[in-house]
């Protein structure tokens, strides 16, 4: 009698204990960044993964995280990626939007569709999304160029790096620097195409032409030479170098001291706050107070790399 009593606690200890976790509803968000093998868009998809399983848990609730960031080099896109979602018939989903003119029409027939739309990193012109969670990279070029003027000598100048393609951020970053720098202290304003090859070469052109020395810091507003192992066209400690930073390959530069700084973007965070916005519409009919969510972007030198590094 004592052991079937045991037994029917225990039964019934499970059966009130299920009752508690009853799933009360069920969610299928999908995340799409710019591309799969960008540890940007990694940080970001773990963000979303830690808040789908909070939320979950804090809610008893299901919420199924689907990552589709293309994979670019393999012909993956992201046009096709939100078709993909409209198949698996997603509740809403998270975006980082490329320069793609076919994305807007994708994601007006999504809203038709009652898809809850959250973008991150930037937004779309004429189009209004549940929420932005935008980076201030105007912010971010005006803290890399306040960074680079303390280490150079007064009355110094330095060479800026950008992208050659037409990129609202990489423009953005530009106008903050230059509003930090003024003209008189921009040597140069050199640019390539947005990968470590193209970067690297046009670093050692600038150099080269530098007859006169008169470089003597570089501002990278994109860490594309920095993806790849050390072959800046100077010694460790020979220039003054800070970069806005997408990936943790940079760190290894400021160990081995090329680099003074990096910026950064709260990349997981993105995730993070992109996920919780949408379940609180989705679940709790709660909207954001703000459709635009602003981030602050984070200098990163010697003294808080270690406490950063755990971030990726």
């Amino acid at each position: 009698m004592r052991n079937c009593l045991i037994v029917l606690i225990f039964v019934s200890g499970s059966f009130l204990y299920s009752q508690n976790r009853e799933v009360l509803a069920e969610y299928k968000i999908g995340i799409v960044g710019q591309d799969r093998e960008d540890a940007l868009y990694q940080a970001a998809h773990l963000g979303a993964k830690d808040a789908a399983h909070e939320l979950s848990q804090r809610y008893s609730i299901d919420v199924e995280l689907i990552v589709l960031t293309p994979d670019k080099e393999n012909g993956g896109t992201q046009p096709n990626s939100l078709g993909q979602l409209f198949i698996e018939d997603a509740d809403g989903f998270i975006l980082s939007p490329s320069t793609d003119a076919s994305l807007l029409p994708a994601l007006e027939f999504a809203q038709t569709q009652d898809q809850e739309i959250v973008l991150f990193e930037s937004g779309i012109a004429d189009f209004n999304p549940l929420a932005n969670v935008l980076a201030d990279d105007y912010a971010a070029g005006q803290m890399a160029a306040r960074s680079i003027l303390k280490k150079i000598p007064n009355g110094a100048r330095v060479a800026i790096l950008t992208s050659d393609e037409d990129s609202p951020i990489m423009n953005a970053r530009l106008e903050g620097a230059r509003s930090v720098l003024g003209y008189r202290r921009i040597e140069v304003i050199a640019k390539c195409a947005p990968d470590y090859r193209s970067a690297i070469q046009t670093l050692n052109e600038t150099m080269e032409a530098d007859r006169n020395d008169y470089i003597s810091g570089w501002l990278l507003l994109g860490d594309w030479p920095l993806l790849g192992m050390p072959a800046l066209p100077w010694q460790a400690g020979e220039l003054h170098c800070v970069a806005i930073q997408s990936s943790p390959s940079a760190f290894i530069y400021i160990d081995q001291g090329y680099l003074d700084a990096l910026v950064v973007h709260p990349y997981y965070d993105w995730g993070y706050a992109s996920v919780s916005i949408l379940v609180n519409q989705l679940f709790k009919n709660v909207g954001p107070e703000m459709t635009d969510l602003v981030t602050s972007p984070e200098l990163i030198d010697w003294q808080n790399m270690d406490a950063y590094r755990e971030k990726w």
